[in-house]
């Protein structure tokens, strides 16, 4: 999950946190759950408790806890239908790339080699099709100038190279996370 530092979103998840959860509310607790750093967690809660909205308490051990006056659960929000395993496996399948269905891991090396060939091919074979598009309208566009085209097609090239790195190394930590 990607981090934030957007103290709005931060606010929306603290409240998340204290209205669906009983978890005592800290800022390492907001900032695993925002997720964000502990210092902008520190900072949000330091906020609520300047404008009065949040107290703050000093626990025996010394950590500071955050106290929302009358606070109580609301069952039944945020709930989710639960997707079968087997439905989930379909979905994941169908937003895999041609590349790695098979379970094989995409080859840099045929990404840049169809890119050569056809700029963007290496693109679509990542299943990166709207960049495939840009690309090969961009480098036909340079084409016109020659030089410049050869350039374009040089970076075309290392993109999808590059696509094809960056499709394994999610591959691979979806399989990492798929093992845990």
């Amino acid at each position: 999950m990607k981090r934030t530092e957007d103290t709005a979103v931060i606010e929306h998840r603290l409240l998340e946190l204290a209205y669906t959860t009983e978890t005592p509310i800290t800022a390492t607790t907001l900032a695993y759950y925002a997720p964000c750093s502990i210092e902008d967690a520190e900072r949000v809660l330091d906020n609520l408790v300047a404008r009065e909205r949040i107290d703050m308490e000093v626990r025996e051990d010394g950590q500071i806890e955050y106290i929302f006056r009358q606070r109580h659960k609301i069952e039944g929000m945020r709930e989710q239908p639960r997707v079968p395993r087997h439905d989930l496996a379909l979905v994941r399948h169908l937003h895999t790339p041609l590349a790695v269905r098979n379970g094989r891991a995409a080859s840099p090396l045929l990404a840049a080699a169809l890119s050569l060939l056809i700029p963007g091919a290496g693109q679509i074979y990542t299943g990166n099709f709207v960049s495939a598009i840009l690309w090969f309208l961009l480098v036909s566009a340079g084409y016109t100038l020659i030089l410049p085209g050869l350039f374009l097609h040089m970076f075309c090239i290392a993109a999808a190279a590059s696509s094809a790195n960056r499709l394994n190394s999610t591959l691979a930590r979806l399989q990492l996370e798929a093992q845990h």
